[in-house]
């Protein structure tokens, strides 16, 4: 077997601490066209649809921008009406709160003989230090707060004029490639779509489909404020593996808080059955091997993605790791790069016969 030598060594170990670095500083630029990409992929479907019905290119593109702005902002107003709702409630949370925190302080005194009195002045010190760096968190927020709101922005705008002008965009990539390599090069641009648009549009019935479950379970066990716990518990499912140990935390916390400790243990069955039924029927039915990555390289994308972009990268790393698979695929040179991401795990028979009779 031919060895590689240092040179090429040393010119594959540059390429990527350059592709890193590129990602790392060119962030503000690249997450809200990331962003815009994937979800002009979901709405392509979309706009395709209203075109076939007389509607022009560029009606049907705002149309597609539309309804991306009324999902965000109805979204947001049940988040603020639950939120309206929950700050009714929150004199009675708070002295429960305060007689936890007070149960606390005795448990902590009769089992490490720390009195309240120091447990207290441990406690105001760590407010005061809280205290002095406020103004710098408080700048942090409006700063995030700003930030996002532009990056939104921005993603309105790439999500437009990539739906608008979208062959334009496909005939350049195809016209970079030569005359022989461009049957293989569509392909590969068909199957990022096609497998881009599909994971998209899973993720987000898995997340209703939870939304749904946690907002009746939890209404049935008399946790408050159900709906707005099961909207927070919820978000953070977009990150794979982690989000719903992130988000069970929400409504676990509401149940001890506003309710009691016998009803952490129905909660907590809520959470899991509905992540069991989620993880086991909604998610191979909606998405399956999709992206067929490999679980570890699905970890290795989002703990990578939260090093370079935060946690934008986590979401984002996963769908971009499958798109460098499909991309190795198409390139016989990579072709083990291809076999090395991707899942060796095979999809359950019975997905199998239901997507055939689903056709």
């Amino acid at each position: 077997m031919k060895a590689l030598s240092l040179s090429q060594v040393n010119t594959r170990l540059a390429f990527a601490v350059l592709a890193i670095g590129i990602l790392y500083l060119g962030r503000p630029f690249l997450v809200p066209l990331a962003f815009a990409g994937i979800l002009s992929l979901l709405f392509m479907p979309v706009s395709n649809w209203l075109e076939r019905r007389g509607i022009g290119r560029i009606w049907a593109t705002l149309l597609c921008v539309l309804l991306f702005l009324l999902l965000i902002g109805s979204f947001v107003g049940v988040i603020y009406a639950q939120a309206a709702s929950f700050s009714k409630d929150w004199p009675q949370i708070q002295t429960k709160l305060t007689t936890g925190i007070e149960q606390a302080q005795a448990w902590i005194q009769q089992q490490f003989g720390v009195s309240r009195q120091r447990q207290l002045q441990a406690l105001k010190e760590g407010v005061s230090k809280l205290s002095s760096t406020s103004s710098g968190s408080l700048l942090a927020v409006f700063g995030g707060l700003s930030g996002f709101l532009t990056g939104l922005v921005l993603v309105v705008l790439y999500l437009f004029f990539l739906l608008w002008k979208r062959e334009k965009y496909r005939d350049f990539i195809l016209k970079l490639a030569s005359p022989e390599n461009r049957p293989s090069v569509n392909d590969a641009l068909s199957q990022i779509s096609s497998v881009s648009a599909q994971y998209l549009s899973g993720r987000l019935v898995s997340m209703g489909f939870l939304a749904l479950f946690y907002s009746i379970g939890l209404s049935i066990v008399g946790v408050e404020n159900a709906i707005l716990m099961s909207l927070v518990a919820v978000i953070p499912t977009l990150i794979p593996y982690i989000g719903a140990f992130v988000g069970g935390a929400f409504p676990l916390f509401m149940a001890l808080v506003s309710g009691s400790p016998d009803m952490l243990l129905p909660t907590l069955a809520v959470l899991v059955s509905a992540q069991i039924i989620d993880n086991n029927i909604i998610e191979p039915l909606v998405m399956g091997a999709q992206l067929d990555l490999s679980p570890i390289f699905t970890i290795i994308a989002i703990v990578l993605g939260e090093l370079i972009w935060g946690v934008p990268g986590m979401i984002l790393f996963e769908p971009l790791f499958a798109v460098i698979r499909i991309v190795c695929a198409h390139i016989p040179q990579l072709h083990p790069y291809a076999f090395l991401l991707e899942n060796e795990v095979e999809e359950p028979s019975w997905v199998k016969a239901v997507k055939k009779k689903m056709g």
